[in-house]
């Protein structure tokens, strides 16, 4: 049985991810690969639908995503471990099939964490917020002029 995982945090707008071991900066790229794999966690995601997700209508060979992958799991490690257990993994490789992240997601809506066995993902967008007051302005505007009337 392997021990659980330390809990970290991912800061998608700061880019970075934070452990008990520290904090470390993603490139942008690792942390949209991140993304993608707990949006699927637990189940194998392609290296095709990784790369069409990733790199949209832009053509990138497999040793740009096995990079990824590499740095990927050398800033989990370090953020978790300090890079002491070389034995901590969380992204299993499935030759020819693609990746699969190892811990359960669960989706928080200010936050993203690994606790234990479970990784919460930063969902909070500032555009979206900013979309539903201007939505709910629209509205009340509306609301009151027709109360006036």
């Amino acid at each position: 049985m392997s021990p659980p995982t330390p809990p970290l945090v991912l800061d998608h707008r700061e880019g970075t991810v934070s452990g008990p071991a520290g904090t470390i900066r993603l490139e942008p790229k690792v942390s949209e690969v991140l993304t993608v794999l707990a949006r699927y966690s637990g189940h194998v995601v392609s290296r095709s639908d990784l790369m069409a997700s990733v790199w949209p209508n832009v053509v990138v060979s497999d040793a740009t995503l096995s990079r990824c992958i590499y740095q990927l799991r050398e800033a989990l490690r370090a953020a978790a471990v300090g890079g002491r257990d070389k034995s901590y993994e969380v992204i299993e490789t499935l030759p020819r099939r693609g990746y699969r992240l190892l811990v359960e997601v669960d989706q928080a809506p200010t936050e993203m964490r690994i606790s234990g066995e479970k990784l919460l993902i930063e969902l909070r967008r500032r555009h979206v917020l900013v979309g539903g007051l201007i939505a709910f302005a629209f509205v009340l505007t509306v609301i009151v002029v027709s109360l006036i009337q």
